[in-house]
């Protein structure tokens, strides 16, 4: 039925169409040209069609053009990137000649007074009082306290100073002063975590407790332990949000000295365990662990005379992985992602062998060296060492960056954040330098 309509609908368009051309030499032309119709109809094709093909040009024409932009777009993102990695290997490696006085202060403290790195500024402190400052110099806060033998603990932005053999402790965070903790036993040790809350181990007669603060000054929880069944502990360290804490023991009995090392859980997986326990380990037999240190929430790590130790720990802890070197380890410095291990070199050649390590026990580099450094710690990617004439900056390749002898002796060299930008305190200026 369908094609006797079309047909019908052809003869009335020709006849239509001869009306309007009577001219009979034009009815061939005005036939062809209405079955021309009739078949682009029947095909599906008319004006609109063209209208459709014209449509999918545009929109293909666009297509490519996004397709362009985004090629563009992506080069360009993996040519900025190449060109930030070259740019950061490059500053890891750079070799610097001398270094520029941006600042100097004079001096007008006592000898005693310490300087140590906080918040991209500096924290100084003595026995009377400690003073918080940008690393342009300018005090932000200060408190004044009395104490024989101050030590202070940073945990982020949150920082602990308590007072050895003493019984004071006084929490700050970036703002100043947030409380203080009256211990009434001797202190041994203290820890703060990122949140303020502040551990100290307290020494009494034939025990020791292990005591959490909460931020208003009260007790959260107490760990006792018996130097007769547990041992005297050598160090702790709380991990950064206080939910878990690991300790070193030595046991003495008679000749023989036996090393655990402890895990506590402060969180709901403590709760049913004796103590808080939630793991120990004594592999280490009579070596003496004298350092622990939580490196992040999951990740501690515990050093012996000649071992280092890492640990993973979520809810109970697992031994990842124990390093043994070949001679006494003098010094550890770490920070998190890196451990650095100093000792005396075994081997011909220089005095003293660094080994530096990532967080899951892969050495990042080993080299030696001959001078003594008083301070020997990470600054991101860069390791800072001086003593009382010579500063040097290394890579974490081991390769020497920088190094400068002094005249006046040096106090200390914070970081202020930027790279080859330094705070030199020696004990006349604190001078701002910037290397070159």
């Amino acid at each position: 039925m369908a094609d006797i309509k079309h047909y019908l609908q052809i003869k009335k368009n020709i006849e239509n169409k001869k009306a309007k051309n009577p001219n009979p030499s034009n009815s061939s032309n005005v036939v062809k040209g209405v079955f021309k119709d009739y078949n682009n109809s029947f095909n599906g094709r008319d004006d609109d069609d063209d209208d459709d093909d014209d449509d999918d040009g545009l929109h293909k024409k666009i297509h490519n053009h996004r397709i362009k932009i985004a090629i563009i777009i992506g080069i360009c993102v993996i040519a900025f990137i190449a060109i930030a990695v070259i740019v950061a290997v490059s500053l890891d490696n750079i070799k610097y000649s001398g270094y520029t006085i941006i600042k100097s202060i004079s001096k007008d403290d006592t000898e005693a007074a310490q300087y140590i790195d906080y918040n991209n500024g500096y924290i100084r402190y003595s026995n009377d009082g400690i003073s918080c400052y940008t690393n342009k110099g300018e005090a932000i806060w200060n408190q004044t306290y009395q104490m024989k033998a101050p030590q202070v603990k940073i945990c982020g932005k949150s920082l602990a100073i308590g007072d050895l053999n003493g019984s004071s402790i006084y929490i700050f965070n970036d703002k100043g002063f947030l409380y203080n903790v009256d211990t009434s036993l001797p202190i041994s040790q203290i820890e703060v975590s990122i949140q303020g809350l502040a551990a100290a181990v307290l020494e009494d007669t034939n025990v020791n407790y292990i005591r959490l603060y909460n931020t208003d000054g009260s007790i959260l929880y107490t760990v006792k332990t018996e130097l007769a069944q547990n041992g005297y502990p050598l160090d702790i360290s709380m991990s950064d949000d206080a939910t878990k804490l690991v300790a070193s023991y030595v046991l003495v009995n008679g000749d023989s000295i036996k090393t655990n090392v402890v895990f506590y859980s402060f969180s709901d997986v403590g709760e049913n365990e004796t103590e808080k326990v939630v793991g120990g380990f004594n592999q280490y037999d009579s070596t003496l662990v004298p350092k622990v240190k939580f490196i992040n929430d999951t990740c501690a790590v515990a050093i012996g005379e000649n071992v280092l130790s890492i640990y993973k720990i979520k809810e109970y802890p697992t031994l990842l992985k124990d390093i043994k070197v070949d001679s006494e380890i003098e010094r550890v410095f770490m920070s998190d992602v890196y451990i650095g291990l100093v000792l005396k070199n075994s081997d011909a050649g220089d005095v003293y062998k660094m080994l530096v390590y990532n967080i899951n026990g892969t050495q990042a580099f080993e080299t030696t060296f001959n001078t003594e450094y008083n301070i020997i710690k990470f600054d991101g990617k860069s390791i800072i060492m001086y003593n009382d004439t010579t500063f040097t900056l290394m890579n974490i390749n081991g390769k020497i960056q920088f190094e400068q002898s002094f005249d006046l002796p040096i106090k200390s060299i914070l970081s202020l954040g930027s790279k080859g930008d330094y705070m030199l305190i020696n004990s006349k200026y604190i001078q701002e330098i910037k290397l070159k």
